[in-house]
């Protein structure tokens, strides 16, 4: 469970229940101090793997922010170095448009190793993927703690594509989840912002595709060759923006 989570935890809790004979609190004092020793030298390491972290806190990335520390005590947090320069590009670029606002980022990949798996995304194990919050009335502020599951659900009439479609794969509704959402509304302008560029430069930058759901393609008049609709086995985008890049 550890590795699946941070990948390095699982590292971390053998050196502290293979080691000498302790007490609990002990053991886990050695798990706190491996992990950590693990995170700082992944960081060292990821380059070797094509990988670099997007944003803690440790290098300046102006405009562009994690949603939650935990994303970076896991480890989700690394992409290519390709990929972290269009996010970097994209937060300023709507910053520009819209002065003082933040990017926030969400899920990336893990360090080391591509084909090993970000739950529960169904891709996001190469570095090449990134989601990104939308944004909201409240700058710096998402409407879920966790970024994700709270959705923008389509009006009567919108186009449903997965309508009349038993629920297969992971598209989940989360309706337990909207206990946790806040009163933040959904900010179109910015959102729009952002989507345009990621089709317009961000497209001639590399980015081979965009996962929207369909009803806020037509809400928000996106167009381009990259807005893509990511088929009703995937999980819903109406919650966060994906890109990958074009391989």
């Amino acid at each position: 469970m550890l590795t699946a989570l941070s990948q390095v935890g699982g590292v971390a809790y053998l050196a502290a229940v293979l080691g000498p004979k302790l007490s609990h609190w002990r053991r886990a004092g050695v798990f706190v101090a491996a992990y950590a020793a693990l995170w700082i030298a992944s960081m060292v390491v990821a380059p070797w793997f094509g990988r670099v972290p997007v944003s803690c806190g440790l290098q300046e990335t102006p405009h562009l922010e994690m949603q939650s520390p935990l994303y970076c005590a896991l480890n989700r947090h690394y992409v290519t170095p390709e990929l972290r320069q269009i996010a970097l590009d994209l937060a300023s670029h709507v910053n520009a448009r819209h002065p003082d606002t933040t990017t926030i980022v969400l899920d990336g990949s893990f360090p080391f190793f591509d084909g090993f798996p970000l739950l529960p995304h169904l891709s996001h194990d190469d570095g090449q993927k990134l989601d990104f919050a939308f944004y909201y009335s409240k700058d710096g502020r998402t409407k879920s703690p966790i970024g994700y599951w709270a959705f923008e659900d389509p009006d009567q009439g919108d186009r449903q594509p997965c309508t009349g479609l038993a629920k297969v794969g992971m598209r989940w509704d989360m309706e337990w989840f909207a206990v946790f959402h806040n009163d933040l509304e959904f900010d179109e302008a910015r959102t729009r912002t952002a989507l345009h560029w990621l089709a317009s430069e961000g497209s001639a930058r590399g980015v081979g595709k965009v996962f929207v759901e369909p009803h806020l393609v037509d809400r928000l008049g996106l167009s381009g060759n990259v807005i893509r609709f990511q088929g009703c086995r995937a999980a819903r985008h109406d919650d966060h923006i994906h890109i990958q890049l074009a391989r």
